[in-house]
């Protein structure tokens, strides 16, 4: 093996801010100002090329909380294939990196690796397409020192392009572990159970052609994922029929489910932890994004030049504090593409964004939309000649895809009467950064009504919020006769920044304007403020956030 420098900047996942959108670039350097690895960047921060020609790779997370300092200890190993210089690149990211040829290890030299997978239990799966084989590893980490100790090989394939890791619907037990492969040679995919000692080949489908059954060059491979676990749906990318084809694995057999054309040749797929399929189609120059039934949800193509992987990132989150584990999905992608001057591996914000929104055309006081990812979303209708807000409708947590969202009676908060108003539509990514999109939609209302008054004391919440430089919080009070009331303002250490409003209120709708400003009217500074409404003998708590 030989080692050397190479900073990256996926030990930041999380830490760089972002703004929405279903594929938004974020830095890949960002202590050296750089968006990008190149090959130009690779000789000037390291004086050699690194790679000759990156094909695949994979990312392997560690999290860790704590109860007490550092609290959160995060560590990221990434994995590139070099077909060119048949061997692997990899590293903890921010430390140095080692490149695995097989010279030194039990299995001999590597031919032309391609495919990458991993799991949750530090595995790496290398489709050794040169040697017709796929090669399983144990990744052995030692401060920033990486070493691949062989555990098994599957031997007596044909050209394997893709192979692809399946938890069984139990990320953290690997009793009911599978194993798929492309096979290019053959034209075919072939399922394995994994155990400690190997892998068992249990059955197998395609042959050389173009109908139902059968492949011309499969060159990729993910499977379907729902919360965070594998589900039985596998995904194969056909490159010569210029397809994706969806199989379900019944255990025995593989089951023809559907299949999406028309993306060109595709060479990588993946999936996230909600099952939406990632397909990089080098010829195209693209990024797809589909959902689990390969319906089109977006596409990235923008600066990029024949993208060959992309690669979405989870981690396994250890919290020490109750003894908990879980693998979670992270909002970042690492996409490879050509290893020249300009273009190379870059990372990817994943969020979400808002298409296709306007009025129901079959229902009243209705929103049609698409969302690109799973999402929180509301929905508030704006009196445009006022601009107060009579009705807000949370819709919860969406998937990608479709959707109508519809006002009912008691979404109502003010009286309301027919006329034009505007919707205003927000959607906030699930992840943990939270982006936020949001579009305005011009809406008739056929007739007009009064709003039923809540039975409690009823938090709206503030809008906007993230804020700059001022924010409305909104409430309801219940039905009743006038009672005392106040809104206060604090900070996250809980002292009081500013009681906004106190006296008696009355039943009905109210809002209240904060500046930003503490009691003495000094602006405050950027971070997050809670705020109390209470009425009588009931009291809501709200967040916000302050940005500058």
């Amino acid at each position: 093996m030989n080692r050397t420098a190479f900073i990256t900047t996926l030990l930041l996942l999380g830490a760089v801010p972002s703004r929405a959108g279903t594929f938004v670039q974020t830095p890949y350097l960002p202590q050296d100002h750089v968006s990008v690895l190149t090959r130009q960047v690779a000789n000037q921060q390291f004086s050699r090329d690194l790679m000759g020609a990156p094909y695949a790779t994979v990312v392997i997370g560690h999290v860790d909380v704590y109860d007490r300092f550092p609290y959160i200890e995060s560590r990221y190993f990434q994995f590139v294939s070099d077909p060119a210089w048949n061997r692997v690149l990899m590293g903890e990211m921010g430390a140095g990196v080692d490149a695995y040829d097989g010279s030194a290890g039990s299995f001999g030299k590597l031919s032309a690796p391609r495919g990458l997978s991993t799991d949750a239990r530090a595995r790496v799966f290398i489709a050794d397409t040169g040697n017709d084989r796929v090669l399983a590893f144990r990744v052995v980490t030692e401060y920033d020192h990486v070493t691949l100790d062989p555990l098994f090989s599957i031997d007596g394939l044909a050209r394997p392009y893709g192979v692809a890791f399946s938890d069984g619907g139990t990320p953290l037990d690997n009793g009911d572990d599978h194993l798929y492969i492309a096979n290019t040679g053959r034209n075919e995919v072939r399922a394995y159970t994994l155990n400690d000692g190997g892998a068992r080949f249990t059955h197998a489908i395609g042959d050389l052609g173009s109908g139902e059954g059968r492949f011309a060059g499969p060159m990729a491979i993910t499977v379907g994922r729902h919360d965070g676990a594998s589900t039985e749906d596998v995904y194969v990318a056909d490159a010569h029929n210029g397809r994706i084809v969806r199989l379900r694995d019944n255990g025995s057999a593989f089951a023809w489910t559907g299949e999406k054309t028309g993306l060109g040749l595709v060479t990588s797929l993946d999936t996230d932890a909600w099952g939406n399929v990632y397909a990089a189609a080098p010829q195209s120059g693209s990024v797809a994004k589909l959902s689990p039934t390969l319906d089109t949800l977006a596409g990235y193509s923008t600066g990029i030049e024949r993208p060959r992987d992309f690669h979405v990132v989870f981690s396994d989150v250890r919290d020490h504090r109750d003894g908990s584990e879980r693998v979670s999905g992270q909002g970042t992608g690492v996409l490879v593409e050509n290893w020249n001057g300009q273009h190379g591996i870059r990372m990817l914000n994943l969020g979400v964004d808002i298409t296709g929104a306007g009025a129901s055309k079959t229902q009243n006081a209705a929103i049609a939309l698409s969302i690109t990812d799973r999402a929180t979303v509301t929905v508030d209708l704006v009196d445009p000649a006022s601009g107060e807000v009579v009705a807000r409708h949370d819709a919860g947590v969406l998937d990608a895809g479709a959707h109508t969202v519809a006002f009912t009676q008691n979404d109502y908060t003010s009286a309301w009467s027919a006329g034009d108003y505007r919707a205003v539509v927000r959607a906030r990514s699930t992840y943990e950064h939270g982006d936020l999109a949001s579009v305005e939609v011009p809406v008739k209302l056929a007739s007009g009504g009064q709003p039923p008054l809540p039975g409690r004391l009823t938090l709206l919440g503030n809008t906007p919020n993230p804020f700059n430089p001022e924010t409305t919080i909104r409430f309801v009070v219940p039905a009743g006769s006038r009672r005392d009331y106040s809104i206060r303002i604090y900070d996250v250490a809980g002292r009081l920044v500013r009681e906004l409003a106190s006296g008696r209120i009355e039943a009905g709708a109210h809002d209240a304007r904060w500046d930003g400003t503490d009691s003495h009217g000094a602006v405050v500074s950027s971070g997050v403020y809670l705020y109390r409404v209470s009425a009588g003998s009931e009291t809501q708590h709200g967040k916000m956030v302050l940005l500058k």
